[in-house]
C-alpha cells in the first residue's frame, strides 16, 4: 500500500509538473524561433485555451474525487465530459467570430482549444484511475505526453518557423495519447457500460453547476489582465506579460501536486467529520506554500529577471520589482485554491459563485483603470490586487464555513 502511494505522488509530481511546465517550454520555443508578436499570439491563444478547458472540465476531478452519490456512476461522468467538451469547442467558436481575429491568430486559438478540451476528457479517465489507486498511470499519461508534445514542437517550429503547424502537431498527440493510453488504461481495470439515463446527466449537470460556474469565473479572474491587455494593448506587450507572469507558474505548482493526491484524504476526513485533521491538511500546503516565499522571493530579485532575458533573448530590466508581485500574487493565488478545493469537497459551492462573481466586477475596475492609464506595467500591478482581494476573500470565507460544517 506504501509503495502504490509513493508510485501515486512519485508520478503525479513528476506528470503535473511538465504538465504545468508546457506552457513554459512552448512559450521559450515560440519567442525564440518566431516574433514577439507570434509569441503574444501564443500566450494569449494558450490561456485563452486554458479557459475553455473549464468548460470541458465543467465541475472538474474534484467533484469527481469527492463523489458519494451512487446515481453518479463513472461511465456518467465520462459521458458527461464529452458532451462538455463538445460545447466547450463551441463556445471557442463563438469567441472567435465575435472578437473577429486574423485567420492566423483565430486557427492557432481554435488548435489550442480544442487540445484543452481533449485533455479535459482524458482528465476524467485520471479521475476514475485516482479513485481506483492508479493515480500513478495519470501521471506517467501526463509525463510521456508532455515531454513528446515539447520535443515534438521544438523540431517542428525550428524547421517550418509556423505556429499553426506546431500547435496541429500538439492536438495530434493528444488525440493518440487520449485514444491508446488513457481509455485503454482506464479500461483495463474499469469495465463501462450505460448505466444511466438521460435525467441523471441533467442531475449531474445540475448539482455540480455551482462548482463549474465558480471555478470557471475563477480562471476568468485570473487571465483578466490578458484580455484587457489583448483590447487595449497590442501583442508584443501581450508577450511581455507572459513572460513575467509565467515564473508564477513554478509558485502555482506546488500547490497542485500537494493538493491533487490529498484530495482523497480531506474526502474521508470530511466523511468521518475530523475538523482537526481536515484542517491540518488545509493548513500544512497553505503554510509551505506561504513559507516558500522567504527563499522564491530573493532568488528572484536577484536572478529573475537575468535568467528570463537569458531564457527569452527579451529586454526585461525594467519590470524587476513587478516580477515581485506576479510571484506573491501567485502564492497568494495558490493558497486561495487550496481553500478553494477544500471548500468544494465540504459542499461549500453556493457561496464561492457569489465570491466569485464579486470578485469579477472589482477585478475588471481594477484592470480597466490600471491598464488603461499605466499600460503593461499596469497590468502586472492589476495581477497582483486581484489575487490579493482573492486571497483575502477565501481565507474569511474557509474560516467561518468550515467552522459552521464540521460544528453540525
Amino acid at each position: 500500500m506504501m509503495n502504490d502511494l509513493k508510485k501515486d505522488y512519485f508520478w503525479n509530481t513528476l506528470g503535473t509538473s511538465l504538465f504545468s511546465f508546457n506552457s513554459l517550454f512552448l512559450m521559450i520555443i515560440v519567442t525564440r524561433l518566431n516574433s514577439l508578436s507570434d509569441a503574444g499570439i501564443f500566450s494569449f491563444a494558450y490561456a485563452t485555451a486554458g479557459i475553455i478547458n473549464y468548460f470541458a472540465l465543467y465541475s472538474g476531478r474534484t467533484y469527481q474525487i469527492s463523489n458519494t452519490n451512487k446515481k453518479f456512476t463513472d461511465s456518467l461522468f465520462v459521458f458527461t465530459r464529452y458532451l462538455t467538451a463538445f460545447f466547450a469547442v463551441c463556445i471557442s467558436i463563438v469567441f472567435i467570430v465575435i472578437n473577429g481575429y486574423s485567420v492566423n491568430k483565430a486557427l492557432v486559438i481554435l488548435l489550442l482549444c480544442i487540445v484543452k478540451c481533449i485533455e479535459a476528457i482524458s482528465d476524467v479517465y485520471y479521475g476514475i484511475l485516482q479513485k481506483n489507486s492508479r493515480l500513478y498511470i495519470a501521471g506517467k499519461s501526463m509525463t510521456y505526453k508532455s515531454l513528446i508534445s515539447v520535443l515534438g514542437f521544438i523540431v517542428i517550429d525550428f524547421f517550418t518557423k509556423n505556429l499553426l503547424i506546431s500547435c496541429l502537431y500538439l492536438l495530434i498527440i493528444s488525440v493518440c495519447f487520449l485514444l491508446i493510453y488513457d481509455i485503454y488504461n482506464t479500461k483495463k481495470i474499469k469495465k463501462f457500460i450505460n448505466d444511466f439515463q438521460k435525467v441523471n446527466i441533467l442531475d449531474l449537470l445540475k448539482v455540480s453547476s455551482y462548482t463549474f460556474m465558480f471555478t470557471l469565473t475563477v480562471t476568468i479572474i485570473l487571465n483578466l489582465p490578458r484580455y484587457f491587455i489583448d483590447f487595449l494593448l497590442n501583442d508584443s506587450d501581450q508577450a511581455i506579460y507572459g513572460i513575467i507572469s509565467m515564473p508564477a507558474t513554478f509558485v502555482m505548482l506546488f500547490s497542485q501536486f500537494i493538493l491533487q493526491p490529498s484530495l482523497v484524504s480531506l474526502t474521508n476526513h470530511y466523511k468521518r467529520r475530523e475538523k482537526r485533521e481536515y484542517n491540518k491538511i488545509v493548513l500544512t500546503i497553505s503554510s509551505i506554500i506561504l513559507g516558500s516565499m522567504l527563499i522564491i522571493l530573493p532568488i528572484a530579485y536577484f536572478l529573475g529577471i537575468p535568467v528570463l532575458e537569458i531564457i527569452y533573448n527579451v529586454e526585461l530590466s525594467s519590470y524587476q520589482l513587478y516580477l515581485l508581485l506576479i510571484v506573491l500574487g501567485s502564492a497568494f493565488y495558490a493558497v486561495s485554491n487550496v481553500f478553494l478545493n477544500a471548500l468544494i469537497v465540504i459542499q461549500c459551492n453556493k457561496e464561492q459563485l457569489w465570491i466569485q462573481i464579486l470578485l469579477l466586477v472589482l477585478s475588471g475596475i481594477s484592470c480597466f483603470l490600471l491598464i488603461s492609464n499605466y499600460g503593461i506595467v499596469g497590468g502586472m500591478i492589476s495581477y497582483f490586487v486581484i489575487m490579493l482581494m482573492q486571497f483575502s476573500m477565501y481565507l474569511l470565507l474557509y474560516f467561518f464555513k468550515s467552522r459552521i460544517v464540521f460544528a453540525i
